[in-house]
């Protein structure tokens, strides 16, 4: 190759902030559009899949560490890595117009799918993101404060209790023992095995009054234990 056009080369991935293994393991693109398959025609009216790591104890702690006034660009691009564009939209998303953390206009981050919306974002910035949260102590555990769904809150521990709770026991269980709507019920046994509260707490029919009674249910059982 012609040494001026591979300074070239060299030149364009530098100036575009990647570097090493950060540019190789990124979601990052010229567009960005790369990153999202075009959605099928047959879909295009569905509801778009929610982020695997909403509702999840990962989840909350990527959420916790980006809307930290300590978390700041430079220990995006540096101590996590993320690609610099990766960083520098993620802080700028929280900060709002005025790029001033604790202000008015800021927006912080509600849910993983706020995060991966983000240019340049996508599932190996926040795997990065989660091994990051991690390893410095922000995954909430045991009991925790995982979440309020619906206006019922859920430590780690419940939330576990729960999940397995709603796997396992029987349809006659569900409509019998909780007393749950019959709706409810079909939407649980369809959606079985159901991974977080998060997504228990999306379905059809399931709402404050179901996630009550399962949650007293599971810690009912639990107690028995």
């Amino acid at each position: 190759m012609d040494i001026r056009i591979s300074s070239l080369l060299l030149g364009a991935l530098v100036l575009n902030g990647c570097a090493g293994d950060k540019c190789e393991d990124s979601d990052c693109s010229d567009t960005g559009d790369e990153l999202r398959d075009p959605v099928p025609a047959d879909l295009s009216d569905r509801m778009p899949a929610r982020s695997p790591w909403e509702g999840t104890p990962e989840g909350v702690a990527v959420l916790a560490l980006l809307n930290d006034e300590a978390t700041t660009q430079d220990v995006l691009d540096n101590d996590v890595p993320l690609d610099r564009r990766a960083a520098g939209n993620l802080i700028a998303h929280r900060d709002g117009g005025d790029r001033l953390w604790g202000t008015s206009d800021d927006d912080v981050y509600g849910d993983m799918d706020e995060v991966d919306r983000v240019r340049y974002v996508g599932p190996k910035t926040i795997e990065r993101l989660v091994v990051y949260a991690s390893r410095t102590g922000w995954v909430p555990g045991g009991e925790d404060l995982l979440g309020i769904y619906d206006g019922v809150s859920f430590t780690v521990v419940e939330a576990d209790a729960a999940i397995t709770l709603v796997n396992t026991v029987s349809e006659s269980q569900l409509d019998n023992d909780l007393a749950l709507d019959v709706r409810a019920v079909d939407s649980i046994m369809d959606a079985r095995p159901i991974e977080t509260i998060d997504q228990l707490s999306r379905l059809y029919y399931v709402g404050g009054s179901a996630l009550r009674a399962i949650k007293d249910a599971s810690l009912a059982l639990a107690n028995q234990d």
